[in-house]
């Protein structure tokens, strides 16, 4: 099994969450913003790529919340993910201008839109993974975190 680095941003305006919504394994998620690194490619400088590439927007990225995991053979993808193995770094970001509409440079295949989803209701949305919701209302709320390895998020 190859483990994957990957990249997620963290965007928070006026209580809201910045999401990217997908629909895959027959269902519409929200997830934020992110995906791999590439070889040499420092980490701040992945964020910012992927975000043009989903938002089409420039970030400014901040400093490293979170470290999780992504191990596959631990969820209930199970069947086609059994052999992924990826571990996301999690930076704090914000908008670099006030931008009303998203239009991403290259969005994934499966990438049908950009949501806002108010921090109060994530835990009654489709954003995934569900066990990073504690941890981004924790951030919220307590502002700056210490970074910290979170665990294997499903």
């Amino acid at each position: 099994m190859k483990i994957r680095s990957s990249v997620q941003a963290v965007i928070i305006r006026e209580n809201k969450l910045l999401t990217v919504k997908k629909f895959d394994y027959n269902e519409y998620t929200n997830i934020l913003p992110g995906g791999g690194q590439e070889p040499g490619e420092p980490l701040k400088e992945a964020v910012v790529r992927e975000c043009l590439e989903e938002l089409g927007v420039h970030v400014d990225v901040k400093e490293l919340l979170f470290v999780s995991e992504y191990i596959g053979r631990n969820h209930e993808h199970a069947k086609w993910d059994s052999e992924v193995h990826v571990v996301v770094h999690l930076f704090a970001c914000t908008l670099e201008n006030e931008i009303h509409t998203f239009k991403g440079t290259n969005p994934d295949s499966d990438q049908v839109g950009v949501e806002w989803i108010a921090l109060d209701e994530l835990a009654n949305s489709n954003f995934r993974p569900k066990a990073l919701i504690p941890h981004l209302l924790m951030y919220k709320t307590q502002g700056e975190v210490k970074s910290m390895y979170i665990g294997d998020m499903g």
